[in-house]
């Protein structure tokens, strides 16, 4: 396995540069697609084989991009082998196994496509096959050039972004007015307090953090490691996002309670979607549809995920999904074309509908999100809300050592009060560097 950086501070600081520019949604409708006339219409069968480190089942794969693609292109034949036992990805390798569309997100893509050496660049591809890159949001495609060192080696066929649920029923028992749009994590934990009750033997609480994505999807951008392959929690910024966006909500008596009660974990899904207890927690879109029939329990909405302060208008950062072309593909023509049909207008209008988020800047498409779903009518345009920054640059190391889980470790203890800030930081930067110099040594 290659051992290498695939971002620097300079690319990161690049990559900013255009997010903040460019921002999100308020783009306006990307630049119409063009009718191919250099490719022609693959008619030969065709046998496309499709791979992901997700372990999606069959069945989810048929139901968001199989089925599609072979309505589009009834001669091919599409095959999706399952990640499981026995076929994993240096299995499929070892057995000679051909794979020819390969998808991950962007924090398992490094590990997957980079370290087993499957990238292929598909920039001359896309220029044959007229791929407009303009059409997408900036910051996926600066991201996976980041990866690349300036290659493309997939294109961002799915989007997650993160915004604030909310139970209405909570707000409206307590009596506290909705959150809005737009709002600080400043202004939100003020509203938080204001739900942390104890009312008919029931123990409410204001706000909990998703804890993985404190990290994945902050706002700075701020990377898991430096430009040397070192933690990065010991970042100055990481402590004004773990006061806000966790101290603050968590340390409280009421919210102490709930937190014992709860075996000592910091609370999560379950108290807000399961036991309606939690009064607001930070998801993505895909949350209706994983936990349709808890959702359809009571009465919520979304709001933008409230802004840093000093970063005024920013939202958290993408986590998109990239299909990518392996140098081992028989047919690149062919998968570029469904490649290019994924990342169509076509095909993003139908899923954003169903509440997929798009990839694209496209207006129409971004609006369109989430309306034919079991939800319509929820604010799913918070998710679009604010600018989206660039996305924190990536590595093969962080994918090939637990760094988050070093971070998230000690949070309990942190919201608690068993451990301060600064030992936190301290124990999570040595516990990730330990497992950093462990790599090095292999």
């Amino acid at each position: 396995m290659k051992k290498k950086m695939v971002g620097t501070l300079a690319a990161l600081a690049a990559v900013s540069m255009v997010a903040t520019a460019c921002g999100g949604g308020s783009n306006g409708a990307s630049a119409p697609e063009t009718k191919d006339s250099t490719v022609k219409e693959n008619k030969d069968p065709v046998e496309l084989v499709f791979y992901s480190m997700s372990r999606d089942s069959e069945a989810s794969f048929n139901d968001r991009y199989g089925e599609a693609i072979r309505k589009k292109f009834p001669n091919y034949t599409i095959k999706y082998i399952q990640r499981a036992t026995g076929s994993d990805l240096q299995d499929l390798i070892n057995a000679g196994q051909r794979i020819d569309i390969q998808w991950d997100s962007i924090g398992s893509f490094p590990g997957s496509n980079m370290v087993f050496e499957l990238s292929y660049d598909m920039t001359e591809l896309m220029k044959k096959h007229q791929v407009d890159v303009s059409r997408f949001e900036p910051s996926l495609i600066d991201a996976m050039k980041q990866l690349g060192n300036g290659a493309i080696y997939g294109l961002p066929v799915y989007n997650e972004r993160m915004a604030l649920f909310y139970n209405k029923d909570i707000f409206d028992k307590l009596n506290v007015p909705y959150p809005k749009d737009g709002m600080t994590w400043v202004e939100l934990n003020e509203i938080a307090k204001k739900l942390n009750v104890e009312k008919d033997g029931v123990t409410y609480t204001g706000f909990s953090p998703s804890v993985n994505h404190l990290f994945l999807v902050n706002q700075y951008s701020l990377p898991l490691l430096n430009k040397d392959l070192r933690s990065n929690i010991s970042n100055e910024k990481w402590k004004q996002i773990l006061d806000l966006q966790l101290l603050q909500p968590t340390q409280n008596p009421v919210y102490q309670k709930a937190m014992a009660n709860n075996k000592g974990k910091i609370l999560d899904l379950n108290q807000f979607a399961k036991d309606q207890s939690l009064a607001m927690f930070i998801s993505s879109p895909i949350l209706p549809q994983v936990m349709k029939d808890e959702l359809s329990k009571f009465n919520w909405d979304v709001v933008s995920e409230p802004t840093m302060p000093d970063a005024p208008g920013v939202g958290p950062q993408s986590y998109p999904g990239y299909f990518a072309i392996t140098k081992t593909a028989k047919d690149k023509d062919a998968a570029m074309e469904v490649i290019k049909f994924l990342t169509s207008d076509e095909y993003q209008m139908e899923y954003s509908k169903k509440g997929i988020m798009t990839t694209l800047k496209n207006e129409s498409i971004q609006k369109a999100l989430g309306q034919e779903s079991a939800f319509k009518g929820k604010n799913y345009g918070a998710f679009f809300y604010n600018k989206f920054p660039a996305i924190a640059d990536k590595t093969i190391q962080e994918s090939q050592v637990a760094i988050l889980g070093t971070y998230t470790k000690n949070l309990n203890k942190l919201s608690a009060g068993d451990m301060d800030i600064n030992t936190f930081m301290r124990t999570a930067e040595e516990e990730s560097n330990k497992l950093l110099d462990s790599l090095n040594k292999k």
